[in-house]
């Protein structure tokens, strides 16, 4: 809570305590949504009806949700990256460093 409290400083701006465990909930949703995806992706190809695999890849990236969207998205992770980025600088960066990779 301290940790929250220092990067964040809801109860210094007057945020109520409901609200604040509100806004703890969510970073925590969001630190529970990182994962680690390894494997092939299917392309789109301009030579065949189907979709081909595409080269082996990973990737460490935060989903908006794991149920419903099982893998990253590169629009919203620049969003998870505003709020990773304040909380934890270098788990944001080696994230991004991922996405820069593919």
């Amino acid at each position: 809570e301290q940790r929250f409290e220092d990067t964040f400083g809801l109860g210094a701006r007057g945020v109520s305590l409901p609200q604040r465990r509100f806004a703890q909930a969510a970073l925590s949703e969001m630190l529970g949504g990182i994962g680690f995806f390894h494997g092939r992706s299917l392309l789109r190809s301009e030579r065949r009806e189907e979709p081909v695999p595409g080269a082996e890849s990973m990737l460490f990236t935060a989903v908006p949700s794991r149920s419903c969207f099982p893998r990253g998205f590169l629009w919203d992770e620049g969003f998870h990256l505003l709020l990773l980025g304040r909380w934890d600088p270098t788990l944001a960066r080696d994230i991004l460093a991922h996405w820069l990779d593919l």
